[in-house]
């Protein structure tokens, strides 16, 4: 007699993980790493090295969602941003546009496009300025910012090189999805190739270093329930982290003395 594993079902997207706080969510790091509680979120000063601004949000959340705490801590302090070196998931954030408008600098990885065998989007040449996107053999389509394309389902069909294209059924058309930021990442594109771009894009490693003394300084486990106390007791360990820059400033200037 065969028996057979039944497949647990899925979790609940917003299912609550803690009795005892409400607000904690399962997060995600990666596919394989999960973690529960809160995402910390903080902004520095990548020349000064010191922490300017703290949030926290529920481990589901994304991470632009963080940005309008962050924001109100950076104008409590009156500072403009001229540079901003920043994560991925913070890209679609609505300081990154105001960086833009002021004709700041936006510092960040860009999206890699996957597509197994198959052509990759960076196979397309994309013309900004008229809206269009050639593919490898030739034919070409407009687009919108923010949406997806379709090719000419006839001309795929015929296409001799579909196979190394798509796997879409006869009928239907090569898609490539455009962002609603693809000028920037064009742009970010364009600054990875040269080597001021990769320096200035390391120096988000300020920030990584932060966040892991902050951590080694918390530990992984929430101190208090609920956002409001958390958040808290991350401006502790900024103000506490802060101080040990500064006193490792002083040093190191006497030392040079």
């Amino acid at each position: 007699m065969g028996t057979s594993r039944r497949r647990p079902p899925a979790a609940a997207e917003d299912r609550r993980v803690s009795i005892a706080d409400p607000a904690m969510r399962h997060g995600r790091k990666s596919k394989s790493k999960r973690f529960n509680g809160f995402k910390r979120h903080i902004a520095a000063d990548v020349d000064r090295g010191l922490i300017l601004a703290c949030a926290l949000t529920p481990a589901n959340r994304p991470e632009e969602e963080a940005l309008p705490s962050l924001r109100t801590d950076l104008e409590r302090q009156a500072l403009a941003v001229e540079q901003l070196v920043i994560d991925r998931g913070y890209i679609n954030s609505t300081l990154v546009d105001d960086v833009l408008r002021r004709r700041g600098k936006i510092v960040c990885k860009p999206w890699k496009s996957h597509n197994g065998d198959l052509f990759p989007k960076s196979a397309f040449r994309l013309n900004l300025r008229d809206r269009t996107i050639e593919c490898p053999t030739g034919h070409v389509q407009r687009f919108t910012f923010g949406t997806s394309v379709e090719f000419d389902p006839d001309s795929c069909d015929r296409c001799a090189r579909r196979r190394q294209c798509t796997t879409a059924e006869l009928g239907h058309g090569r898609t490539v999805a455009i962002a609603e930021h693809e000028p920037l990442q064009h742009r970010l594109r364009t600054q990875i190739r040269t080597a001021a771009g990769r320096a200035a894009l390391r120096e988000r490693t300020t920030i990584e270093h932060k966040l892991a003394h902050i951590s080694q300084r918390q530990g992984n486990r929430a101190r208090y329930v609920g956002i409001r106390k958390n958040t808290f007791d991350l401006r502790r360990a900024s103000a506490l982290q802060n101080l040990e820059t500064l006193h490792r400033a002083e040093a190191e200037s006497r030392k040079a003395a």
